[in-house]
């Protein structure tokens, strides 16, 4: 019971950082403690269908700050001060070559008793992405979920190492694709996160947090 509160109270504690010290980084140990967990996400038949680019360089975090215009040029602060940002891309072609990378590293891992059973994992997998590429946006769309999934991994897994986040979705996704020529690498930008510590002029740390009653979103049926 004591783990469960305090797994809870980490949950309760979790904010939308709203501004970050631009002095503040987050060490090497930290960011890779980070980022293993998020290779770690899980997703539908484990098709892992994303790219994360991360970045702490100052001209690539302009970079993606110019993509943050008009109604969203208040993203861009939080992009140029925080420790570092991640690009959430989703992968716009899953041909045989991605499942290919999936299937050996489940047989790596030692998934597979026979032969048979990759082949039959093979033959699943195959039929399963069969079925959405009928409809493109289908296929996209459910890719593009696979990768929200591993935003909500990474913005707890941050939480628990002490770190703040933003999730952002307030950005021109041509003109990112565009600034770092990810379509031709067949990508697809689909959230931005910022990683680092707050500044004391993150006016969001001090709210209470907010969410609609529990009987007013849980049902039991």
């Amino acid at each position: 019971m004591a783990t469960l509160m305090s797994n809870l109270s980490i949950v309760q504690s979790r904010y939308t950082c709203k501004a970050y010290d631009p002095t503040k980084r987050i060490d090497d140990a930290t960011l890779d403690h980070i980022l293993q967990a998020l290779r770690l996400a899980p997703s539908s038949i484990n098709i892992q269908p994303w790219q994360f680019l991360v970045t702490a360089n100052d001209d690539t975090k302009a970079i993606i700050a110019s993509s943050m215009t008009g109604s969203d040029a208040h993203n861009a602060p939080k992009v140029l001060n925080a420790s570092h940002t991640i690009i959430l891309c989703t992968r716009t072609q899953l041909d045989d070559d991605h499942l290919d990378k999936v299937l050996d590293a489940e047989s790596r891992a030692g998934r597979f008793r026979t032969p048979d059973s990759k082949t039959a994992r093979q033959n699943l997998c195959q039929n399963y992405l069969s079925e959405y590429a009928k409809t493109p946006a289908k296929l996209s769309q459910w890719a593009e979920q696979q990768t929200f999934i591993a935003l909500g991994h990474l913005l707890l897994v941050a939480e628990l190492a002490g770190v703040q986040a933003t999730s952002i979705g307030g950005f021109d996704q041509n003109l990112l694709n565009d600034a770092l020529n990810l379509n031709s690498q067949n990508l697809n930008a689909s959230v931005v996160v910022t990683l680092g510590y707050a500044s004391d002029d993150d006016f969001n740390k001090a709210l209470p947090k907010a969410r609609l009653n529990f009987d007013e979103v849980i049902r039991f049926i």
